[in-house]
C-alpha cells in the first residue's frame, strides 16, 4: 500500500495586515500560518476540519515550542514546510519549517489532540491513518514542546473577558489570542527588535465566550513566565526565552 505523504510545502505572500511597527511578520501571525499550513495539510489528505466533524471531531493545539531566528517582512514571500512526527490514537505531533531566502528562520513543533466537540473532551481519531507517512526521526526544533513549569510566583498583571472575537471554530478561544494577551505586555522595543529567541505555549483547559481571566507573569532572569488562570486555575501558560 503507498503511504499519503506527509510533508507539504506552502508559499505565502505577507500582508501589511500581518506585520507590526517594526514592518515584520508579528509573532501571531507567524503561528497562524503554521496552523494554516497545517490545515491545509490535513485537508489535502480526507482529514480537514469537516471531515472530522462527520465524527464530531477536531484536532485541538495542547503544546507548541517555536524557535525564532528571524521574522520576514512585508511584500516577502516565504515558504512553509509541515510534517508529521507521529501520528497515534488521540495524539499527533506536528513540525514546521519557515524558509526565507533559502534558509530556515523559524522553527516549530506541536502536540495536536483530538477533540469530540460535543462531549467536549479527547478521544481516539476516528479516521483511519494506517496509510500516513510519518517520519519519527525528523525533528524541527531543538527541544520538543513539553511542559511548562506552572509553579512560579506569577503576579496578576491583567485581566480579560472572553468576546466573540476572541473565539475561534469550535467555540472556544483561538489559540493565538492567548499569546496575544500575553506578547502585548512586553516592551514595543523587543518585538520591534526581535528579541525572543524560543516560545514554548501549553493550552490546558478550554476557555469560553464571556469567562473571565486573570493574566499572570513572572521573570526569571532571561526567561518570563505567563499563566491565564480562570478562577485561580491555570488554562494557558507560556514561557519566553529571551535573546542574551
Amino acid at each position: 500500500m503507498s503511504k499519503k505523504q506527509s510533508n507539504y510545502f506552502k508559499n505565502w505572500e505577507i500582508y501589511v495586515s500581518q506585520c507590526g511597527s517594526h514592518s515584520r511578520l508579528n509573532i501571531t501571525e507567524l503561528s497562524n500560518l503554521f496552523q494554516q499550513t497545517a490545515a491545509l495539510h490535513s485537508a489535502s489528505w480526507g482529514m480537514s476540519y469537516f471531515d472530522m466533524q462527520k465524527n464530531h471531531q477536531a484536532w485541538v493545539l495542547s503544546s507548541m515550542r517555536i524557535e525564532l531566528e528571524k521574522l520576514p517582512g512585508w511584500h516577502e514571500t516565504v515558504q512553509i514546510e509541515t510534517w508529521i512526527e507521529s501520528l497515534k490514537g488521540m495524539r499527533s505531533i506536528r513540525d514546521f519549517e519557515l524558509q526565507f531566502q533559502g534558509k530556515t528562520v523559524a522553527r516549530a513543533s506541536s502536540l495536536w489532540v483530538v477533540l469530540n466537540t460535543e462531549k467536549r473532551r479527547p478521544e481516539p481519531l476516528a479516521i483511519a491513518y494506517d496509510d500516513l507517512e510519518q517520519f519519527p526521526e525528523r525533528k524541527a526544533t531543538k527541544i520538543p514542546a513539553g511542559r511548562i513549569d506552572l509553579t512560579k510566583p506569577a503576579q496578576k498583571i491583567d485581566t480579560k473577558t472572553i468576546f466573540f472575537s476572541d473565539l475561534d471554530i469550535v467555540g472556544h478561544v483561538n489559540n493565538v489570542k492567548y499569546m496575544e494577551w500575553c506578547l502585548d505586555t512586553l516592551p514595543k522595543e523587543w518585538l520591534e527588535e526581535n528579541k525572543l529567541q524560543n516560545i514554548d505555549l501549553n493550552y490546558i483547559k478550554e476557555v469560553h465566550y464571556q469567562d473571565e481571566v486573570a493574566i499572570c507573569k513572572y521573570q526569571e532572569n532571561d526567561y518570563i513566565y505567563f499563566y491565564v488562570k480562570r478562577n485561580n486555575i491555570i488554562c494557558f501558560a507560556m514561557r519566553i526565552e529571551l535573546k542574551r
